[in-house]
């Protein structure tokens, strides 16, 4: 996937942040509807939810769960740069569980 004959000075002049948010875009796109765990760095803050749709870049998400009790079940507008961590549920790929379910350990 490397080219190495990529000069130094080429590196130079990408932007990885408009890199890093392009192909965060395309992921969140490619999902939408799927279960998603977000961490957004300013808090820290945890969104379980489904992912809405992608506008520009802000991912729009319907939370079933956050760190705040009070704001779970709120549609989200998250900026794709505040995004630290992120999974996305998968076929074939680990669940993403309920924490706020008494039976889970």
């Amino acid at each position: 996937m490397f080219d190495d004959n990529i000069s130094p000075e080429y590196l130079e002049t990408v932007n990885i942040n408009a890199v890093r948010e392009f192909f965060l875009s395309i992921e969140f796109k490619e999902n939408v509807g799927e279960r998603a765990l977000i961490l957004i760095s300013p808090f820290p803050f945890l969104i379980i939810g489904t992912i809405q749709e992608v506008v520009s870049d802000y991912l729009v998400i319907k939370a079933e769960v956050t760190n705040i009790a009070e704001l779970d079940d709120e549609v989200f507008r998250v900026h794709i740069d505040d995004i630290e961590v992120f999974y996305i549920e998968k076929p074939g790929k680990p669940k993403i569980p309920n924490i706020r379910d008494d039976n889970y350990a």
